[in-house]
């Protein structure tokens, strides 16, 4: 929550520190009103700075908190609008920006502006919607097909689009499509099954296509500059923000300054850890003992293992450290290491193992090394220390400084095996190759799952609990965690009601189940930054197992505003490959091969406040590097974000919260082909989406996904419209 505020108070300071629309804003007279606003605002990042986690474990704050990043939200859009008014009469002032401004975003899309407007600056007819352009001359169009009846018709550049529209108002094209499928002027078209994101007005895309979408309209029909309604707009929204800012202060007041106990205790080490029945991981376990126990080399190999939240990290090492081959050729210690990193207590404990004494009283980290190291001098025998759970919090110097002392033993293949979510982490500490753990197999997966769920109980004797368990077990995804949580959910009751009832309601997704995989994955998030935690909720918008192109990922979140530059020099697109490499690291998105020989997506781009529509084709001629949220990962990210997105991908819409600002609708459940090829009405999804989206009033994004008949669209843009 923190960051999130954090963040929207630089979008808004950002945007304020334009020298064009600061001049503007002077000259329309606003100028001490936004100078209130603009203090409001800077009295919310004072204010959050001072909260520093507390909100977690106090529930006041965190509503005050909830309703503080909604005002900031508001005054995002009325100081985003003000920008927008100010380019809006920047054109109409000038008639010659007209052409340029057709033309902004046609250098960063590769030509897809030439839907808008020609090289020459004229302004195309809406009729081009429906056309597809298939024929070019000198960068003028000479041929182009009808999307409903596929006939291509010459474009006459002496008659504009009068042969167009003459065309569509023909029997023989009538005739061709079907009969439910009329073109639309406002490009209300069928989309493809494959049909990809987009984007709409939202915080950064709305500044990108602001000239574009001025290119579209002219200064007789555009009146949205409403002085008196802006001028109400920032008293109301600084009011607001100065009352919640005083709650959160006395919140604040109340409670103290004393920071939440951190959650993060320091696990009890032992050198014999708990052996548990393991079902799995027969070949990674030989593995990693051949290579640890064959390694004769000097010093200190560092052998990581990576997997994301409860696939069985920890219990893998477990069977590895208590193995008896193992204990033969090692002298063995177990730390817990956690995301907070404290070199003090890990040098200390290394420093007991080795020297068989306890240091309890030294807390200086020079004085700790010095004496571990004339011990490791000394040492005479293999050692293996295993370091569990090892976050990112942990860079080179700090790892460098832990293992010095350790780098002066003179025995050889002394092992140290870390267990980690970052798979970055591992590539920068690592001396052997990474053992990546996935999700079980299948079969081993089920014995793990009957064990959990049915304990010493016959399993033969509940075939109708082994039906509904299969379901179950197919929607965790092989994860050993969710295998545990979920079976003692289970194991309360062996009843077919009681079963179905949590197959039903997937209770294994509450973030309330103790030691559940939801929580365990949450941990991984909090730890992000608030860019990549944008970035991965925004992905779970797109159906389980969508796959993207890198740079089209990467185009999508700059297009948000998710995307910052951070003063090194980089693009933006270089930023967001680097944001997408985190992602794939930690484990939220993965990196796949396309198996499909020739890939082609089709992006719809929707801008809702004049009803315009760019479509934009690329084709991908052989196998393809792609990126996917899948399984478990991807339930996580619709579950984390639904306050502020939002899913419609069947007949029946769920009800939604006003707060939704992104929003997918899948319609392939809703819209099927006929054999002719046309698309009935469905008017039942009409009226329940309808009635779902009446309460969102915050929209910025609206993703279609799937095909569609041309009312589609008609039936609910004005909603729509509102909720920009």
């Amino acid at each position: 929550m923190e960051a999130a505020i954090g963040w929207l108070v630089q979008t808004i300071l950002g945007t304020l520190q334009i020298d064009k629309l600061d001049a503007w804003i002077r000259q329309a007279g606003l100028a001490d009103d936004i100078e209130r606003l603009r203090c409001e605002v800077e009295r919310a990042e004072v204010a959050v700075s001072a909260v520093r986690g507390r909100a977690a474990a106090n529930e006041p704050l965190a509503r005050s908190l909830a309703r503080l990043k909604d005002l900031l939200y508001e005054a995002d859009d009325v100081v985003d609008d003000l920008d927008y008014c100010r380019l809006q009469q920047q054109v109409q002032g000038d008639p010659g920006r007209m052409h340029e401004a057709e033309r902004v975003d046609e250098r960063s899309r590769g030509g897809d502006a030439n839907i808008l407007g020609t090289s020459g600056g004229k302004k195309w007819s809406k009729a081009w919607c429906d056309f597809d352009i298939t024929e070019e001359n000198d960068g003028k169009p000479v041929k182009a097909k009808f999307k409903h009846c596929q006939k291509a018709v010459k474009c006459g550049s002496d008659r504009g689009t009068s042969i167009w529209n003459n065309h569509v108002k023909s029997q023989g094209c009538k005739n061709s499509r079907a009969t439910d499928q009329p073109p639309n002027s406002s490009c209300t078209c069928d989309a493809t099954a494959n049909a990809a994101p987009v984007v709409i007005g939202d915080l950064f895309s709305r500044k990108r296509r602001r000239d574009e979408e001025l290119a579209q309209t002219t200064a007789a029909n555009i009146n949205l500059w409403h002085k008196a309604d802006c001028f109400n707009r920032i008293q109301e929204i600084t009011h607001q923000l100065q009352d919640i800012l005083e709650d959160v202060s006395g919140v604040l007041k109340m409670h103290g300054s004393a920071s939440i106990t951190s959650s993060n205790d320091v696990c009890p080490t032992t050198s014999s850890l708990n052996q548990q029945k393991v079902y799995g991981r027969d070949s990674e376990m030989s593995t990693i003992i051949k290579m640890i126990t064959s390694d004769k080399h000097e010093g200190v190999s560092v052998l990581p293992i990576v997997g994301i939240g409860g696939v069985g990290k920890t219990t893998l090492t477990q069977l590895v450290y208590n193995d008896p081959t193992v204990k033969e050729q090692f002298e063995r210690k177990w730390l817990w290491v956690s995301n907070s990193f404290d070199e003090v207590r890990l040098t200390r404990e290394m420093l007991d193992f080795i020297s068989q004494e306890s240091h309890e009283g030294i807390n200086d980290l020079a004085k700790l090394q010095e004496i571990l190291k004339v011990h490791m001098e000394f040492q005479s025998e293999r050692f293996l220390l295993i370091l569990d759970d090892v976050w990112d919090t942990l860079d080179d110097y700090l790892w460098n400084k832990l293992l010095s002392p350790m780098l002066s033993t003179r025995v050889k293949g002394n092992v140290i095996i870390i267990t980690t979510r970052n798979f970055s982490v591992a590539q920068r500490i690592g001396t052997l190759e990474p053992v990546n753990l996935g999700a079980l197999a299948n079969d081993d997966f089920w014995l793990l799952f009957k064990s959990c769920a049915f304990g010493d109980e016959n399993y033969e004797e509940h075939q109708t609990l082994g039906i509904i368990g299969h379901q179950i077990a197919e929607k965790l995804m092989g994860n050993p965690l969710a295998a545990g949580s979920t079976g003692k959910l289970l194991r309360k009751q062996l009843t077919v009601d009681h079963w179905s009832a949590i197959l039903k309601n997937e209770c294994w997704k509450s973030l309330q189940l103790s030691r559940g995989i939801m929580s365990s994955l949450k941990l991984s998030y909090d730890q992000l930054p608030y860019h990549l935690q944008q970035c991965c909720s925004y992905v779970s918008i797109f159906p389980n197992n969508h796959q993207f192109l890198g740079d089209e990922l990467v185009r999508i979140w700059i297009s948000q505003g998710f995307v910052k530059c951070n003063h090194s020099g980089k693009k933006l697109e270089e930023t967001g490959h680097d944001y997408l490499t985190d992602l794939v690291n930690l484990g939220f998105l993965q990196q796949i091969e396309c198996k499909d020989d020739s890939i082609r997506f089709k992006s719809e781009i929707f801008i809702m406040r004049l009803h315009n529509r760019v479509v934009r084709e690329e084709s991908f001629q052989g196998r393809q590097t792609c990126y996917a949220m899948c399984g478990l990962m991807h339930d996580f990210g619709r579950m984390i974000s639904r306050n502020e997105c939002a899913t419609i991908d069947d007949l029946w819409c769920n009800e939604m919260l006003p707060t939704v600002q992104h929003l997918s609708i899948v319609t392939d459940s809703a819209y099927c082909k006929n054999q002719d090829g046309s698309i009935p009405r469905s008017y039942k999804f009409e009226e329940n989406l309808r009635n779902t989206v009446t309460s969102v009033r915050r929209l910025r994004t609206l993703v279609l996904i799937g095909q569609y008949d041309s009312f589609f669209f008609q039936s609910f843009q004005d909603i729509f419209k509102k909720g920009t």
